[in-house]
């Protein structure tokens, strides 16, 4: 089931703290899947008007998940424009329907939340409103351009990179939707070890491809 148009997110949260989890809401979406396919549409209306962390989990869920690498390309690509838009300063627009429409078949998303639950829940159980200095990071132009390098690693194929940055992303959406500072900061430091070691693994493949060419 795909979306018939634009979802808007606002940029930045209300900071008031919600009834509901977000595993709840989402363990709520798993036992009521559409028939047929399942959109990122269905999925962000599903986890409702969150602000910008509920279209960054949104997005990220399935670099958590153990699903083919073939899936996993499909929203890590609208992951880098995404996060593009927001490194140049368009925030509180639309996702554009194209975007919404992208899905995978019922059983597929049912297998991608059920393995990504668990870290979700883990995850929840230590996030609490604090420390407001990081909390609130989100309308910064840097923070966009911090996220658009942590989607390139996402994005760019290499053996051992993919996972770091996506549980980053994971936490830095759900530090954003509780507004935990804590948990964002953690997100950052995650995201700076991410971009090390792919820059590791990246220098480290061009210096054994050069020596077999040699």
């Amino acid at each position: 089931m795909s979306a018939s148009r634009d979802v808007p997110y606002t940029g930045t949260a209300t900071g008031e703290e919600t009834e509901e989890r977000t595993s709840d809401v989402l363990a709520a979406f798993r036992a009521n899947l559409p028939e047929g396919r399942v959109s990122l549409g269905d999925l962000v209306r599903a986890l409702g008007d969150r602000s910008l962390g509920t279209i960054l989990l949104a997005l990220a869920l399935p670099t958590v998940a153990p699903v083919p690498l073939g899936v996993s390309c499909l929203f890590d690509l609208p992951i880098l424009l995404f996060s593009a838009r927001m490194a140049f300063g368009r925030t509180g627009t639309a996702l554009p329907d194209w975007l919404l429409r992208r899905s995978v078949s019922r059983t597929l998303a049912g297998r991608m939340i059920d393995a990504a639950m668990p870290r979700l829940t883990g995850i929840e159980r230590m996030l609490k409103p604090r420390f407001p200095r990081f909390a609130h990071i989100d309308g910064e132009r840097w923070f966009g351009v911090l996220i658009l390098l942590l989607s390139l690693t996402c994005v760019v194929p290499l053996p051992l990179t993919g996972w770091l940055p996506g549980f980053a992303l994971v936490l830095l959406s759900l530090g954003l939707i509780e507004r935990d500072g804590a948990a964002i900061a953690g997100a950052l430091g995650l995201t700076v070890a991410s971009l090390v070691f792919f820059a590791l693994v990246a220098s480290g493949l061009s210096y054994a491809g050069q020596e077999l060419l040699r």
